[in-house]
């Protein structure tokens, strides 16, 4: 009898074990909507104040990759009396989208395990100013030098 306790065990291990094989490729759930979070408020911390190049770099660095700041820098950040600044918007290119951070967000765990998508559906708004139809927007994450980061920020629009 202890035989088969001890065989039914390790079988719930191992069909357990294969069920965080993807995450534990990457980061785990709440951890990548950790670093998307971090990576947003560190976006938002550069918008209205002036700094140097180097400090906007420095705030950015953790979350993003070298690519990624440099696309986000050369659509977001102007050069003002005194420094550089980004201007916050709705709509800026390269912002990390507004999750919900709950089970609307999903986390999906690229074939390789070197990447890594945390998206969310938007439903179509005629509120406001700006409407927009269903849409999906994405953060890519993918390791630079050993840390996860953010590598791109998509929209695809159903339409």
């Amino acid at each position: 009898m202890s035989k088969y306790v001890i065989a039914c065990f390790a079988s719930v291990l191992l069909l357990l074990g294969g069920g965080f094989t993807a995450s534990a490729e990457g980061l785990h759930r709440e951890e990548a909507l950790n670093l998307v979070k971090a990576a947003s408020e560190s976006q938002g911390s550069i918008s209205g104040e002036v700094r140097t190049k180097e400090a906007i770099e420095a705030k950015l660095e953790k979350h993003f990759t070298d690519d990624f700041i440099r696309s986000f820098e050369k659509a977001n950040v102007v050069k003002v009396d005194g420094g550089y600044t980004a201007f916050g918007s709705d709509f800026a290119p390269y912002y990390i989208p507004f999750f919900s951070y709950d089970e609307n967000t999903e986390v999906v765990y690229g074939d390789n395990g070197d990447l890594m998508y945390v998206q969310e559906e938007f439903e179509d708004t005629e509120d406001g100013p700006v409407s927009s139809s269903t849409h999906v927007e994405s953060v890519i994450l993918t390791k630079e030098n050993g840390t996860w980061k953010v590598k791109d920020v998509e929209y695809e629009s159903d339409h």
